[in-house]
């Protein structure tokens, strides 16, 4: 959003409201929403109701034992079930050489792939 100034910056702060509603043309004002209405009434459309054809949904399993360790994992029950297109574990994760950005730690995936997934 750009915002532009219309008149001199007030002398000294603290500024007050009236202040920034004569310098700026956005600032302080109630923008139109242009999709306010189909967001009120339910008709929106957000990234959770587009279904395109062909779209596969995925599904975690965990462990029900807290803290074990999982030593191996058959798959081949699983991928005998209808509509199972694939099974993803800790082998099929790609080890990497390098940390990844986690949000607001980073981690060595070849700790999370073995420890983890």
């Amino acid at each position: 959003m750009t915002t532009t100034a219309d008149s001199k910056k007030p002398s000294s702060p603290p500024y007050t409201s009236q202040d920034y509603q004569s310098r700026y043309k956005v600032v302080g004002t109630r923008p139109i929403r242009h999709d306010g209405i189909e967001k009120v009434t339910g008709r929106a459309k957000y990234g959770a109701d587009v279904h395109p054809p062909g779209l596969l949904h995925g599904k975690v399993l965990r462990s029900p034992h807290a803290h074990a360790r999982v030593l191996s994992i058959d798959a081949a029950e699983a991928l005998d079930l209808p509509g199972v297109e694939a099974v993803l574990t800790a082998e099929d994760v790609p080890i990497l050489k390098r940390e990844i950005d986690l949000g607001n730690v980073f981690a060595n995936p070849q700790i999370v792939a073995a420890n983890m997934l």
